[in-house]
């Protein structure tokens, strides 16, 4: 390609502002390097890996650098050997890349046609919908990849007649990567005998299909989900009457919330359908994350950590339990207090007096009888999710307290000194 068109091509897909071009050392990111420094304020991006040839590839990235006159930062992101090897060090790369990008910088990449179409081929190898069909997208916000429309072959030639340097990554020939086997054999097969041109018709599909997942992004964004400490709560009703399509981006949204990057399944999707319909109650994700019918909403829950453990209560003072504050202070009189307020007699909270989670058989007194710690809580509407790690308040071998809602009758003040005990909202 004609360097000028190229320059011309890349700078209709550039966005006005500071530009940092991630650098790999071969000839498709330096094409892209030169032709944005001829447009924009720019720097470069080395992420050195530590695996064979980085130190080949760095130095091309910085002679590259002096070459086109940019700045080239090096930026550390070790990599071990092993499995996922691919996997794992472009996650590693993003990752560096975008930690050392400014807010105003836009971050560009050298992808061409042939990674798009060997991303398409690859993920629908993998089993992937809409998203996964769709490829890499040429922008979004931060990120623009403008070469995708030019083919690997046209950039190696025109890294050459510019005689800019890169070398090849030895990584490239590794047939352990299944994208190196896509590149080197199926798709060389491909074009022989079945399709002249699949990288073109490759990358034309994932195109056709970026635009149809970007309307089902755009109806799945109009679902609220709500932040709910540390869950997200997807409306149950919203996720069964919407198309199924719909419904799906929408969890898958909400799972990256709590797993990101990663969104979930095929089959974690499903659990959380199962869960909105009342197929069933509960359903456990990838990671050991939750899935809970809660009232109108399907609640998806971390992983839970370790139960907070117990803590001597003093006053005054001011405890972390669970992500929620709860102070314990003195009064003098039944002050105006909010609903998460207790009053306990002062006496109650003596040295054996505990702070802690809710164990099977706890009971607290009632003006008639006694109840479960569990009742209670579920009669006052406390999420299922929530119910394990609830604070109470024991003294003397007794529920004293339930924190936020019931003081047991003989627990309550009965002089004029009283301690009163607030919770916070969680700051998870």
């Amino acid at each position: 390609m004609n360097p000028d068109r190229l320059s011309a091509v890349v700078l209709e897909h550039l966005p006005d502002g500071p530009i940092v071009v991630a650098l790999g050392g071969g000839a498709d990111s330096a094409v892209a390097a030169w032709a944005v420094a001829q447009h924009a304020e720019t720097r470069g991006v080395f992420v050195r890996h530590g695996l064979i040839g980085s130190a080949q590839l760095e130095k091309s990235a910085l002679d590259l650098g002096n070459s086109i006159g940019i700045n080239v930062t090096i930026v550390d992101a070790p990599v071990d050997e092993g499995s996922s090897l691919e996997d794992r060090a472009r996650r590693a790369r993003w990752l560096a890349i975008e930690s050392e990008a400014e807010d105003a910088e836009t971050i560009v990449t050298g992808h061409t046609q042939d990674d798009q179409a060997e991303t398409v081929l690859m993920n629908l190898l993998r089993g992937s919908g809409s998203a996964g069909i769709a490829g890499m997208l040429r922008s979004r916000p931060g990120v623009a990849r403008p070469l995708m429309g030019i083919s690997r072959a046209d950039l190696r030639e025109a890294a050459e007649r510019l005689a800019l340097p890169f070398v090849d990554d030895p990584a490239n020939t590794d047939s352990s990567h299944l994208r190196n086997r896509i590149r080197l054999s199926l798709l060389p097969h491909l074009e022989s005998d079945y399709r002249p041109g699949i990288r073109t018709v490759l990358a034309r599909a994932g195109s056709l299909a970026a635009a149809d997942d970007h309307m089902i992004e755009d109806l799945a964004a109009d679902i609220p989900l709500v932040d709910d400490d540390g869950a997200v709560l997807v409306p149950s009703a919203v996720l069964a009457t919407v198309d199924p399509a719909v419904a799906s981006r929408a969890i898958r949204m909400a799972l990256r919330r709590l797993l990101a990057p990663y969104a979930g399944s095929a089959a974690d999707v499903m659990s959380v359908l199962g869960v909105a319909d009342g197929k069933t109650d509960t359903a456990t994700l990838t990671n050991g994350v939750v899935a809970i019918r809660e009232g109108p909403y399907v609640a998806i829950v971390p992983a839970r950590n370790a139960l907070p453990q117990p803590e001597t209560i003093s006053v005054p003072s001011s405890i972390e339990f669970g992500g929620s504050p709860i102070t314990f202070e003195f009064v003098d009189e039944a002050p105006v207090r909010r609903r998460s307020t207790l009053l306990v007699d002062a006496a109650t909270l003596r040295e054996d007096a505990v702070i802690r989670c809710p164990v099977e058989g706890d009971r607290i007194e009632i003006e008639a009888g006694s109840k479960t710690v569990r009742t209670v809580l579920s009669e006052h509407d406390v999420p299922i999710r929530h119910r394990s790690t609830w604070p109470v308040i024991a003294a003397g071998g007794r529920i004293a307290a339930i924190v936020g809602i019931r003081v047991a009758p003989w627990a309550r003040p009965t002089a004029s000194q009283a301690v009163a005990v607030t919770k916070e909202r969680g700051r998870s």
